[in-house]
Parts: C-alpha cells; structure tokens; sequence
C-alpha cells in the first residue's frame, strides 16, 4: 500500500523561498523520511489569468512508515 503526498509553492516548508536550492532541500528531506518523487507537473488555467503553479507529487510506502 502507498501514501501519497503534494507539494506546491504555498507548502511551509517553502517559506524561506521557492528556488532551486530550497527545493532540492525540500526534496531530500522528504527521502530521509521514505518519499520518493514521482512526478512534477504546471498546473494553469489557460483561460484565467491565474499564474501557473508547481505541485510535486511524492509517494511511499505505508510499509516503510
């Protein structure tokens, strides 16, 4: 079985800064806890002038918690 857990800019742990190096930081956090990434993607609306956003989709296994 596998949790799953989603990122995005507005996450605490960005609160510092949203760039590469927070990010990388961000990430390897989340192995030492079992996370793995599994997929990054932009999300928007091109039909509203929302800006475009992030999320980072992380999963682990429940057997690993």
């Amino acid at each position: 079985m596998y949790e799953y857990e989603v990122l995005t800019e507005r996450d605490k742990r960005f609160a510092g800064g949203f760039d590469p190096e927070t990010i990388e930081a961000t990430l390897n956090s989340y192995a030492r806890e079992g996370w793995r990434l599994i997929q990054a993607l932009s999300t928007g609306n091109l039909m509203k002038s929302t800006k475009a956003e992030l999320l980072m989709i992380l999963e682990r296994s429940t057997a690993s918690v």
